[in-house]
């Protein structure tokens, strides 16, 4: 089935790949550690729960019970939880996205769980630092091997928003020679990159919701790396060593509905994914579940192409 959808924003169009399926989720009061509660759900239903917002979090506390913690589907992927500020796949060839030049064996070590945001170090190297952390110049890729040393002190948000809205990114390092490239116009300087770590979904989902209490995720002794959700505390969640046995969440999904949106998109310059990602595909998405669609509904770009003005 295909609609037409007019987002008024001129002269980019796009196909989005919009999949909705009924969910119901099931509280298992058995206590596994979290790999056993993964596949169990598996095995038994689709997967560990992923929450999407607050109504989430309120429908799983009045399954579970009173007191206590069960696990949900949200883990510290230590192999695979990095990422690029850069999410246009086509920037990328084979491997270029694993390539990594960390101060080794010290970093990247997450002290207190906080540490989740790259810098380079004068030597090239790099170093995991608190993305809060207001005191590091920063370096803008520009496109066409451009790299620019920005000296202002700012968080790595507040970095990246300045690189996307002056250039293009936070420079994403494919490969050794990029890596002198930014460390030369470093110029000596630490300064923040476009690597930053984020917990996975069990399922995949690419759900940005969070709901940690204000403690957490702290990583005690570096062994909590996967996610549990409070009954007593409003459901907030806390990071737990993955071979703690506790009750958990599964979910089970209806066969999903597919359906292609034509989206016609007015914008002065032409926008990248990532642009795309976050201000248009989220805020319809949100748009989408307050019209009554599932929270699992997720939305793709599949293709951009520019029109006459």
């Amino acid at each position: 089935m295909t609609k037409g959808l007019d987002l008024h924003f001129p002269h980019q169009t796009g196909f989005l790949s919009l999949t909705a399926a009924a969910v119901s989720h099931q509280f298992v009061n058995e206590a596994k550690n979290w790999t056993e509660a993964q596949s169990h759900c598996r095995s038994h239903y689709t997967d560990l729960a992923t929450l999407y917002n607050t109504d989430d979090v309120n429908a799983l506390t009045q399954l579970g019970s009173p007191t206590g913690s069960a696990w949900i589907g949200l883990y510290d992927d230590l192999i695979d939880s990095w990422r690029w500020s850069i999410t246009n796949s086509s920037f990328y060839g084979p491997g270029e996205t694993e390539f990594r030049n960390w101060n080794v064996p010290q970093e990247p070590n997450n002290a207190f769980g906080q540490e989740l945001c790259a810098h380079m170090q004068s030597d090239g190297t790099w170093n995991d630092l608190p993305c809060a952390s207001a005191f590091i110049n920063f370096v803008c890729y520009g496109g066409n091997d451009q790299y620019v040393l920005i000296n202002q002190g700012r968080t790595w948000n507040d970095a990246q928003s300045y690189c996307r809205a002056n250039y293009i990114d936070l420079p994403s390092i494919r490969n050794a020679t990029e890596n002198e490239k930014v460390q030369v116009v470093a110029n000596g300087n630490n300064v923040w990159i476009g690597l930053y770590r984020t917990r996975t979904w069990s399922d995949g989902s690419d759900s940005s919701f969070r709901h940690w209490n204000s403690s957490q995720p702290d990583n005690l002794n570096g062994q909590q790396h996967c996610t549990a959700m409070s009954f007593s505390d409003a459901g907030q969640w806390t990071d737990e060593d993955c071979a703690t046995t506790l009750p958990f969440f599964c979910y089970i999904a209806d066969r999903p509905t597919v359906v292609t949106l034509r989206a016609v998109v007015d914008a002065a310059d032409e926008l990248t994914e990532a642009e795309i990602e976050e201000t248009i595909l989220k805020p319809l998405r949100e748009e989408l579940i307050r019209n009554g669609l599932p929270n699992s509904t997720s939305l793709r770009l599949r293709k951009v192409y520019q029109t006459n003005p």
